[in-house]
């Protein structure tokens, strides 16, 4: 068994912070991932997709407009309690709807790492 606290923040590549998380590299996971991450006040993630892994998200706290499809055509926004099935190498952004207030959100995968991948059009 293994305990993992808390940690300092951090930037994630795609463009959120996290936090604290069970994977490969933390707990020595062979295949699971699951990390708290969050969206800062007005902040938005790149346009990115998870490689080769089923996500499964549930909300903590705030609001996050998920845009996702080929071109971002779809949206949806997410309250606390909601839970989301996204499935491997769907395209997605996240943006807090808010100016004021953090959304925060659990994710779990079945693989023991953070697989993200910006998509080439991400800095448009």
């Amino acid at each position: 068994m293994k305990v993992v606290k808390p940690g300092p923040d951090r930037d994630i590549p795609r463009g959120v912070v996290g936090g604290s998380e069970i994977s490969q590299t933390s707990a020595g996971a062979q295949n699971i991932y699951m990390a708290v991450f969050r969206v800062p006040p007005g902040a938005r993630s790149h346009p990115h997709y998870h490689e080769g892994c089923e996500s499964a998200v549930f909300m903590l706290s705030g609001r996050l407009r998920v845009k996702w499809g080929d071109h971002l055509e779809q949206e949806v926004v997410l309250e606390p309690r909601d839970l989301v099935y996204v499935p491997p190498r769907e395209t997605h952004i996240l943006e807090n709807v808010s100016d004021a207030e953090p959304a925060e959100y659990v994710v779990a995968r079945d693989s023991p790492h953070e697989d993200a991948v910006t998509v080439p059009w991400a800095e448009e």
